[in-house]
C-alpha cells in the first residue's frame, strides 16, 4: 500500500515499485525500500522503514524476477546480483559474468552469504533465461535461503523440492518452492 507515503512518484518508478512488490507478501513490501536498475546502477526510488529491499532482476535476454532481500542478503548476496546484472548489460556472456563474480570474490571485493540471508522471489510472472537453449521459461514462486558455498550433498536432496542452486561460485541457495494460493 503505497498510499502511506506522502511523496509523489513518477509513473516509471511507480510501475517499478508495483513490479518489485510482486516478490514478497504485502506486509513486507508495504514498508520496504525499492531500487531500480538504470544505466548500469541500482538507484533508490523509495526509501522504506523495514529491513527489506526490493527490486526486479532483469537481464538483457529477458529474465524477469522481482526480488525482496532482507538486510543480511542486501549486505552479502546483493553484490553478486549487482555484478551479474551489470556484467550482462555490459555485453558479457553468462560464463564471463560468473568468472567475474568468482574473481571478485577471490579478491575480497564481494562477500559470501551471511547466515540468515533470505531472498523472496514470489512473483507468478517469474521468468528465467537459459543461455544454452536461448529460451525463456517460467519459474515457480519461491524463497531462497543463502549460505556460503556448500557441498551438493549437504542437504541430501534427491532432485527436490526443495532444491539447491549452486549458480554463484561462492554461495549456495536452498530454494523453497511456495505453492500458489
Amino acid at each position: 500500500m503505497l498510499s502511506n507515503f506522502s511523496y509523489a512518484l513518477n509513473p516509471e518508478d511507480a510501475q517499478e515499485i508495483m513490479s518489485a512488490s510482486e516478490a514478497a507478501p504485502e506486509h513486507i513490501t508495504e514498508f520496504a525500500t525499492f531500487l531500480k536498475f538504470k544505466d548500469g546502477d541500482f538507484l533508490t526510488i523509495k526509501k522504506g522503514v523495514n529491513n527489506f529491499t526490493c527490486f526486479v532482476v532483469r537481464e538483457p535476454k529477458g529474465r524477469y524476477e522481482p526480488a525482496c532481500l532482507n538486510q543480511e542478503a542486501m549486505r552479502s548476496v546483493f553484490p553478486a546480483y549487482e555484478l551479474h546484472m551489470t556484467s550482462l548489460y555490459n555485453g558479457l556472456s553468462y560464463g564471463e559474468t560468473y568468472k567475474d563474480i568468482k574473481l571478485a570474490y577471490e579478491k575480497g571485493k564481494i562477500p559470501t552469504a551471511e547466515t540468515g540471508s533470505l531472498v523472496y522471489m514470489m512473483s507468478a510472472k517469474n521468468k528465467m533465461y537459459n543461455p544454452k537453449s536461448g529460451e525463456r521459461y517460467p519459474t515457480p514462486i519461491h524463497q531462497m535461503y543463502f549460505y556460503p558455498k556448500l557441498s551438493d550433498k549437504t542437504f541430501s536432496l534427491k532432485g527436490g523440492p526443495p532444491y539447491l542452486w549452486q549458480g554463484f561460485p561462492h554461495m549456495t541457495a536452498l530454494i523453497i518452492v511456495v505453492p500458489r494460493e
